[in-house]
């Protein structure tokens, strides 16, 4: 048994060690990605009151030599990980190069123990290495022995949990985890993360992606930046917010996190070199202080705005198209004239509003929606703007179709 001393300040370690539960865990994450596994599963342990007693994340990645442990351990940021952006094997692009992840590990628990098996000539070996909260900086490692027919890979088990691992577990925890990896997941179709006994499947769960480039900003030093802006939008609803990252899309900050806009679940990840070094400045927590950032934000919530306005015509046309296919659309033929075309509009809009937004009328059977489809298109025919009111007190009807639907009609407020 050895131990490893880290040559930095206490300090600064228990600056490190202090993150949110979510954060620690996803670095325990990253550093099997960044060793090239495909399976990474995370589990929490429940003792006899089904309470969590420990936190286990394993990988089949090529787990850590032992030489390289004495490296790792003691040099804060002095890992291999900073000679390249990609791994050596895979070639995937790498998350982190500072190796701060096992010293967050300690957010979740009070001890942690690393096991790993690595592969050095066509033999197997393996060893553990422990750490404590109480004695941050210090690791104890035991001999390295011969694992003959052992996977390679590592595990890291916590225990003497922290308070707020149970939000770890639970629908919230599972969306939360899923956003941090969605574009890594998209980039590496072979990785799966298998989290809590579920597999993690953005790619399935995802109703519509895209990515904008965002016009040329000038910061304030004068620095020209360019970002990218992915949207991802979700078939399951509660999803909102704005995810910033460094190039790679490797998230840094969650930021715009009540930024709604009706009727879509979706995820933003805004992608720049310039907000790793905002982030390396500590200023991407200040958001909205930090003209930079502020710069980069008012960008992206334009970019969103107009994603979302075209998407939901895009929405509204597939609908119509549908309810035509199925001979619900109540009107037949083209329009004969003008009156006719502005009436057809407006029952579009209020249709299409209506299916987006009331979930009890977008399932509901073909019957009561042919029944509803008529209903509203006599409700045009007589009294459209009340049509509005009546939405508008039921279902909170947008003032901005309101105001289209008065254009159409040609009354005023």
């Amino acid at each position: 048994m050895k131990t490893i001393t880290v040559e930095v300040r206490d300090d600064h370690l228990e600056t490190l060690a202090r993150t949110k539960p979510m954060n620690a865990l996803a670095e325990l994450v990253w550093n099997a990605l960044d060793a090239e596994a495909t399976v990474i599963r995370v589990e929490f342990v429940e003792n006899n009151m089904g309470g969590i007693e420990t936190v286990r994340v394993s990988d089949d990645g090529y787990g850590l030599h032992y030489d390289d442990a004495f490296i790792v351990f003691r040099n804060l940021g002095g890992s291999w990980k900073r000679e390249g952006l990609r791994t050596h094997r895979r070639k995937r692009i790498l998350h982190g190069r500072y190796g701060r992840g096992r010293f967050r590990a300690f957010s979740l628990g009070n001890h942690v123990e690393w096991r790993t098996v690595y592969e050095e000539a066509g033999d197997r070996y393996g060893y553990g290495i422990t750490g404590r909260a109480a004695r941050l900086g210090e690791f104890e490692i035991s001999d390295a022995r011969g694992c003959p027919g052992k996977p390679t890979g590592l595990t890291v088990t916590v225990s003497a949990l922290s308070q707020g691992v149970e939000l770890l577990r639970g629908v919230k925890a599972l969306a939360e985890v899923t956003d941090i990896f969605a574009p890594y997941m998209r980039q590496y179709p072979d990785v799966k993360i298998i989290y809590d006994g579920v597999p993690l499947d953005p790619a399935n769960a995802e109703d519509c992606a895209r990515d904008y480039l965002l016009p040329e900003l000038v910061m304030q030093n004068g620095e020209r930046v360019r970002a990218v802006l992915t949207v991802v939008e979700w078939n399951t609803p509660g999803k909102r917010g704005v995810f910033l990252c460094n190039e790679s899309g490797f998230m840094l900050h969650h930021a715009l996190p009540r930024l709604y806009f009706r009727g879509f679940s979706y995820s933003a990840y805004l992608k720049s070199a310039h907000l790793a070094a905002l982030d390396e400045q500590g200023l991407l927590q200040v958001e909205e202080l930090s003209p930079d950032l502020r710069q980069l934000l008012d960008a992206t919530r334009a970019k969103l705005r107009e994603h979302f306005t075209f998407r939901e015509v895009e929405r509204a046309q597939d609908t119509l198209a549908y309810w035509r296919e199925l001979g619900i659309y109540p009107y037949e033929g083209v329009s004969t004239s003008s009156a006719e075309e502005n009436e057809r509009r407006i029952f579009e809009i209020y249709a299409t509003h209506l299916n987006q937004i009331f979930a009890d009328f977008a399932e509901s059977s073909l019957r009561n929606k042919r029944l509803t489809l008529r209903l509203i298109q006599e409700l045009v025919r007589s009294e459209p703007t009340r049509m509005a009111r009546i939405l508008d007190e039921l279902l909170d009807f947008p003032e901005d179709k309101e105001n289209e639907i008065l254009e159409l009609t040609g009354e005023t407020r």
